[in-house]
């Protein structure tokens, strides 16, 4: 498989489009493959939480006096048989909160990722990550309760919101340079891939019977990740920056192969970046209000003013625009027109959204970000619109084709460019707090469709997406005034500002 995508990477034609310099186009080697692999996982891990509640919310939910009291079916059924309720007393409300306090346990663990990955390195902190979301997974499968419901969401939110943080941080350490961009885009398309996974095996498994092994799922990618994570090396830059030379050298070998001399020489490379005061990995910030480095002092810091706007308005305004309406509750939506086929049609725009990412990853970092931004705004804002009127006036086919326009102008701009104009508008020094808050005004944002958006569509219908249509308008002219091109500038903070 490595060798496959070696050669397909070394073409020239390829490596021209997705900017990779032809020097490193031998530089991906099996050990290299597994563990990038590896660490994509705890993204996949995201995407299916993220999405798994989709489409068994209709069986999994009931009223109270709708429960069966004795002798229903699934008695006879292994799960019932062990006292596992066919359905849980939820109503919209309880299912919105059940749904977004994944987002609560997501700022927890995204908020403090950085800080414990740099104090017990990227490997530790991932399978510790791990094993929070096989107990997670576990409670939420076992669940018969509203409140165990909770307890689980919140800690694979934990779970996922800390591995979102720290698997880009052990890949852009392990890539070899002018890799970096296209390994980093793994972490979107795996959250994509696994918010697929989720779709295809709800295919199979949603009925009133079998929607709890759904939620097992997530237990197993877990289980499957922390023992895979056992045959891969800590990060090398890493244990550089603990002091650990020789075991840095190692690593970095084992990884990139060649001769060990070569890897000597990189580590070398790397110790005279730190001896010049550049930071190897990326500086922990302190939690307290009179640190140096605080968020505190970040949001309070005049000269931030500008950027901090900007990632204010993109990163809520991602959520705001409806984007996670669909993963969260896209079967909910269409079945409300095509009960029949809806979880087959979520399914196939879950396809769709991991083939625009895939497409829009390999050629997004050599594309200008704000024409590419406010297009897909603009074709977001004309999509919401035309599926809200659909669902007005009950028109499937074009709910249906529109929804699969949606996803796909959204995932070339607005899903993925807000997360990497974040680090570009801010000053070098404030990058990491900046990705810090914009990270926790993604979370809070998604908390809040995830919360709102049940009971907003059970009262406004097909209205709904009028108003995402409404506020993406008004983003892509914030973007067209407000926010200035990153592509490009390499002599940084000043120059893209500028003119602003």
């Amino acid at each position: 498989m490595s060798r496959l995508l070696s050669r397909l990477l070394s073409r020239s034609a390829f490596l021209s489009n997705v900017g990779i310099p032809r020097q490193n186009k031998n530089k991906i080697t099996k050990a290299l493959f597994y563990a990038i692999m590896v660490a994509s996982i705890g993204s996949l891990q995201f995407g299916y939480h993220l999405s798994e509640l989709n489409a068994p919310q209709q069986v999994l939910s009931c009223s109270e006096f709708d429960i069966p009291t004795e002798g229903y079916p699934y008695d006879r059924t292994w799960l019932g048989r062990r006292g596992y309720k066919q359905c849980i007393p939820l109503n919209d409300e309880q299912i919105g909160i059940v749904t977004s306090v994944f987002c609560i346990g997501g700022i927890l663990g995204s908020y403090f990722a950085t800080s414990l990955a740099n104090i017990y390195g990227r490997k530790f902190s991932s399978l510790t990550n791990c094993i929070l979301n096989i107990i997670g997974s576990l409670i939420i499968f076992n669940s018969n309760s509203y409140r165990s419901l909770i307890i689980g969401r919140i800690l694979v939110g934990i779970s996922c919101g800390s591995l979102i943080v720290i698997i880009p941080l052990f890949i852009k350490e392990v890539a070899p340079s002018g890799w970096e961009g296209l390994l980093g885009s793994m972490t979107q398309i795996c959250i994509r891939l696994g918010v697929l996974l989720t779709q295809g095996v709800a295919l199979w498994l949603t009925n009133s019977y079998h929607w709890r092994w759904i939620l097992f799922g997530s237990f197993l990618i877990a289980l499957l990740n922390l023992t895979m994570w056992f045959m891969v090396g800590e990060s090398p830059k890493w244990m550089l920056a603990h002091g650990r030379v020789v075991d840095a050298k190692l690593s970095l070998y084992e990884l990139r192969g060649g001769t060990f001399d070569e890897a000597a020489q990189e580590i070398q490379k790397w110790q005279q970046q730190i001896e010049s005061g550049d930071p190897l990995i990326e500086p922990t910030t302190t939690n307290s209000i009179s640190g140096s480095n605080s968020l505190w002092k970040y949001l309070r810091d005049k000269t931030n003013i500008k950027p901090r706007h900007v990632i204010t308005i993109l990163l809520f305004g991602q959520q705001f625009c409806g984007i996670n309406s669909i993963v969260l509750y896209g079967t909910k939506i269409i079945s409300q027109l095509y009960p029949q086929h809806a979880i087959k049609i979520n399914f196939f725009i879950s396809m769709v959204n991991v083939l625009v990412t895939i497409l829009v990853s390999l050629l997004i970092h050599n594309l200008p970000r704000k024409p590419l931004l406010i297009t897909s705004t603009i074709l977001v804002s004309i999509t919401s619109f035309v599926m809200g009127m659909a669902m007005n006036h009950n028109k499937m086919n074009l709910l249906i084709v529109f929804s699969f326009i949606y996803m796909g102008v959204s995932t070339m701009g607005l899903n993925p460019l807000p997360f990497i104009i974040m680090r570009e508008v801010s000053k070098p020094q404030d990058m990491v707090l900046a990705q810090r808050y914009g990270t926790i005004c993604n979370w809070i944002g998604t908390f809040i469709i995830a919360y709102t958006f049940p009971i907003v569509h059970d009262i406004l219908s097909g209205y709904v997406f009028i108003t995402f249509a409404i506020i993406a308008c008004l983003i892509s002219a914030f973007i067209w005034k407000k926010v200035p091109e990153t592509k490009g500038y390499k002599t940084g903070y000043n120059q893209v500002w500028a003119n602003y």
